[in-house]
């Protein structure tokens, strides 16, 4: 199963209530890291985050609470997510994204492994008992182990970080194409062989740029792939901008938090081919 373990690397608020204002303000680059995440797009994502705050949050404040919890917002926002699928507003490749792996699979390993919930916290958020999610988790791992495998380039400048990513996508079924630690590199290397993902640190030790050089390798595809963006201020791709990443990965990252993410990625991708 999935071990949920505390870390504080992984909390960017207390379970203490907060002016609501002041949550929402701090929590916002989180909510849409999370719809972005299980929609699959930028785009749906960060919708999804505005209806949320256009109606339940409105509701909330209307009804005179100015005080709640972090998880007051993620279940406020699956609520959205989830109204939206019910309600056949999500268009037909996203509905397609959620429903596969179950659904309640997906959202419980979003919560735990990327956003750092507890199995507890992820119960009241999803509306459903802990023994619900532990047996999600434990469904989800299986689903991980066989997953669709695809080859991953990786640009990273730090050698350990970089082989420390390689070693949890190869564990998770995947191959590795190479590791790059430069623009250069990472031209080339995509050029060398075929790959589905890249993972990709935003900047790098000699001064080029991870992004400039995925921007560089996605004009020279047939089909753009999926990429998972790593950086030490997650905050600043989670900003709102059209031209944000839809998977990211903060520095310093838990094994958990990159096989949750690639796994979201992947799937994706997969179900945005014709088939």
């Amino acid at each position: 199963m999935l071990r949920v373990v505390s870390d504080s690397r992984l909390k960017h608020g207390s379970g203490e209530p907060s002016l609501l204002a002041d949550l929402i303000s701090g929590e916002l680059p989180y909510l849409r890291r999370y719809a972005r995440a299980l929609l699959g797009t930028r785009s749906a994502g960060d919708a999804a985050v505005e209806t949320m705050l256009e109606t339940k949050m409105l509701v909330m404040l209307g009804q005179g609470k100015t005080v709640a919890q972090r998880k007051d917002l993620f279940r406020a926002l699956d609520e959205t997510i989830m109204e939206e699928l019910s309600d056949g507003k999500l268009n037909q490749e996203v509905a397609k994204i959620l429903r596969s792996m179950t659904t309640d699979e997906r959202r419980a390993v979003m919560l735990t492994a990327v956003e750092g919930f507890s199995i507890f916290e992820t119960a009241e958020i999803l509306s459903t008992s802990t023994s619900f999610v532990e047996e999600a988790l434990t469904n989800a791992e299986t689903s991980l182990q066989s997953a669709l495998s695809t080859t991953v380039l990786v640009i990273e400048d730090e050698i350990l970080i970089a082989e420390m990513l390689a070693g949890i996508v190869l564990e998770a079924g995947h191959s590795i194409l190479g590791i790059a630690t430069t623009h250069r590199q990472a031209v080339e290397l995509a050029a060398s062989g075929e790959f589905g993902l890249i993972l990709a640190d935003i900047a790098l030790a000699d001064g080029s740029s991870g992004a400039e050089a995925v921007r560089e390798i996605q004009a020279s595809l047939p089909r753009p792939v999926p990429v998972i963006f790593i950086t030490a201020f997650p905050k600043r791709l989670l900003s709102g901008e059209t031209s944000e990443p839809a998977f990211l990965i903060p520095k310093p990252f838990l094994p958990r938090q990159v096989r949750a993410m690639v796994e979201q990625a992947v799937m994706a991708a997969y179900l945005e081919e014709p088939h």
